[in-house]
């Protein structure tokens, strides 16, 4: 064994393993914590093209005059937080122990101890391992991994005094305890293949543990701590970013003359409401990210002395409603993911074409200034990894957090796993032809001239908005009918009509329809309970239960209670409306994934900087005459849009339980092989 000393930092190498010693160091007393010296900067050991890093250190844990408390309030403590990642290009297998220094004297049975969101253990509990500290006593292995290369993972660490501790407990009182968490790494060629794992199913559950023991695993996630979906995974905290450049964002509104013009589709045009939302203060949302400009008016840019006073704008614009009037849209009213702050706008003019086709005189004003953005200070990435729900199968185990071990390659294209369904299939959203794919390149391309969609990476829902009908996947009679009649599946949406043209190109046309499995897309068309409309007639309100389920009740489900809004090939299974077996994301998987109403998150794993639909309807206004379905904004968070505007489309599918894999652990570098 070779000793070297470097920066203070002491670095241990061994054969072709690697070592490397974090930052946390905990002291911990019933009456008090004693914290050693904290290590700074970053630790980096190499051998050869062997190489593992550390970095994103948060939080040493810092806890003075401690106390036994309960495993909630533990859970709730601020953890110690790091990444470990591989930098070359061998496959990397490790463990990361937490070791007991000289001078401890509190037994490891009074300690609780919670690694990202796993089961809550006593110390005492965890298994032993070699103790590769020279000034150890005492080496317990927290948890274990492995990384293909450029590969990467996030841990989160709690410690804290077992809650049972009373004071008959004489030995706890008034001891010390030392540590530190150690990545104890080696060159491996793991991967559940290896192991004698073939099937996809359970080969996903096998690597969330590194175990061969598939049902161990599944005791493991069901152990898992309960999931708060009123907050994002990971759970973030921003601080307000303000650019140092000067930008410029262009407008096109209507000109003044339009105003009581006589001109058709002008009706709805005032002197006010044409001119730009602007704000003159505004203020930011730590918890949510989101700013809010105050005081918020159609007030004339030229107007206004930007020198003297400071001003703020999102974006104002011009919409067509179902009658083809023009309508005005400001989106500095209400919470936005940024603002700018005005320093200058010039006018010019211009010409503005509706969604129908016809041009009016407009106004073309060029607004210079910084953007407002936010940048995450903190997070908790605790809530990762699989966890388990009940769907119209039976148990689904579904990917939720910032995970990076849910890729699968196939077909020659990249996914990533929502979940695997309750009958044992696996359910996979489209991640584009490269590896880490995300923003426009995660969405698919046509070359089908008879669609009109000839190179189209984004489609409406429905081109047509003016009843409630159009937030179905299928519809059916509009014509103020009975809801049966309405939500018959009887005419395609313009975007299963889009995904049947990607799916014959890309699935059937290649062969490998023998693959996918007729498990079902929920187009979940039931009324939330204070819906007011009945979902067919245009004079009310309605409100889906999806709506309900995010907005208000802050809960998902995997639950399709209405069979006609199951769409499948198979009729004993669904509704039997489908050619191809090919859908899109539910807002109820998006939930799962780590979103939550009123915050962003850019983190979760199906996040992408372009927008996309969710088959999951929202909702169907009467003021604008217009159905509503949930897309994944481009903020990070769920939002409904309206169903005719374009938005990118990520197929979905879902893979037959008896799906066998090649190879791979499930990251971006190693994926999931389909065989």
């Amino acid at each position: 064994m070779k000793v070297e000393w470097k920066n203070n930092k002491k670095i241990i190498l061994w054969g072709i393993g690697i070592l490397l010693i974090l930052s946390l160091i905990v002291g911990i007393s019933y009456a008090y914590w004693m914290v050693t010296k904290k290590q700074e900067g970053l630790n980096k050991v190499s051998s050869g093209c062997f190489n593992i890093e550390l970095s994103n250190e948060k939080n040493d844990i810092i806890l003075e005059n401690a106390y036994p408390i309960t495993d909630e309030e533990g859970r709730k403590l601020v953890p110690y937080s790091f990444t470990v990642t591989n930098t070359c290009s061998l496959f990397a297998s490790y463990n990361i122990n937490l070791e007991m220094l000289e001078g401890t004297t509190l037994a490891s049975k009074y300690i609780k101890v919670m690694v990202n969101n796993e089961e809550i253990k006593n110390l005492a509990d965890l298994e032993t391992t070699n103790i590769v500290l020279s000034n150890s006593v005492e080496s317990r292995k927290l948890t274990s991994g492995s990384l293909g290369s450029g590969d990467s993972e996030d841990y989160t660490v709690r410690i804290w005094l077992d809650g049972n501790i009373t004071l008959e407990d004489k030995e706890a009182m008034n001891k010390v305890m030392l540590s530190k968490v150690v990545v104890d790494a080696s060159v491996s060629k793991y991967n559940p293949v290896d192991s004698g794992i073939t099937l996809l199913k359970d080969a996903i559950l096998a690597n969330e543990y590194q175990t061969t023991d598939i049902e161990l695993a599944k005791r493991k996630i069901a152990n898992k701590q309960a999931v708060d979906f009123s907050k994002t995974a990971p759970i973030i905290d921003w601080e307000e970013n303000h650019d140092s450049n000067l930008t410029t964002r262009t407008v096109t509104l209507p000109d003044q003359s339009l105003v009581e013009s006589g001109i058709v589709g002008t009706e709805n045009l005032t002197v006010t409401n044409i001119l730009p939302g602007i704000g003159d203060s505004y203020n930011f949302n730590n918890d949510s990210g989101y700013y809010n400009i105050k005081n918020v008016q159609n007030l004339d840019p030229m107007a206004l002395n930007y020198q003297a006073k400071d001003y703020y704008f999102r974006f104002s614009y011009v919409s067509t409603n179902s009658q083809g009037k023009l309508e005005m849209i400001h989106e500095s009213r209400g919470s936005t993911e940024y603002i700018m702050k005005i320093t200058n706008v010039t006018k010019s003019e211009g010409t503005l074409k509706s969604d129908t086709g016809q041009c009016y005189k407009a106004v073309i004003y060029r607004f210079t200034g910084y953007n407002y953005t936010q940048r995450e200070i903190e997070n908790d990435k605790s809530d990762k990894g699989i966890y388990q729900m009940n769907d119209e199968y039976g148990t689904s185990y579904y990917y939720r957090g910032s995970v990076n071990n849910n890729y699968v390659l196939f077909g020659g294209h990249y996914w990533r796993i929502i979940r695997i369904n309750g009958d044992g299939s696996i359910r996979l959203l489209y991640a584009g032809t490269k590896k880490d794919a995300s923003g426009e390149g995660v969405f698919s391309t046509l070359t089908d001239s008879s669609l009109g969609l000839t190179n189209a990476k984004k489609v409406a829902f429905n081109a047509k908005r003016d009843n409630p009908a159009y937030v179905g996947y299928m519809y059916g009679n509009t014509l103020n009918s009975s809801y049966a009649e309405s939500n018959a599946n009887e005419v395609e949406s313009d975007i299963k009509k889009y995904l049947d043209s990607w799916y014959r190109q890309n699935i059937v046309d290649k062969g490998l329809s023998s693959f996918i499995a007729d498990s079902g897309f929920c187009n979940d068309r039931i009324l939330a309970s204070n819906s007011k409309g009945n979902g067919v007639t245009n004079n009310e309100r309605t409100y889906y239960s999806g709506y309900q389920r995010y907005y208000g009740l802050k809960t998902p489900s995997l639950l399709c209670s209405n069979k006609n809004d199951l769409f499948t090939v198979n009729s004993d299974i669904g509704n039997g409306s489908l050619i191809y077996s090919v859908g899109i994301i539910t807002v109820d998987e998006l939930m799962l994934s780590g979103y939550a109403d009123g915050k962003m998150n850019r983190l979760a794993w199906s996040y992408s900087p372009s927008e996309y639909w969710s088959i999951s309807p929202s909702n169907y206004e009467t003021g604008v005459v217009s159905s509503y379905n949930f897309v994944l904004d481009s903020g990070g968070f769920p939002r409904y849009r309206r169903s005719y505007e374009i938005r990118g489309v990520r197929p979905v599918i879902n893979l037959k339980a008896e799906t066998e894999i090649s190879g791979g652990i499930g990251t971006s570098n190693e994926p999931f092989i389909i065989n």
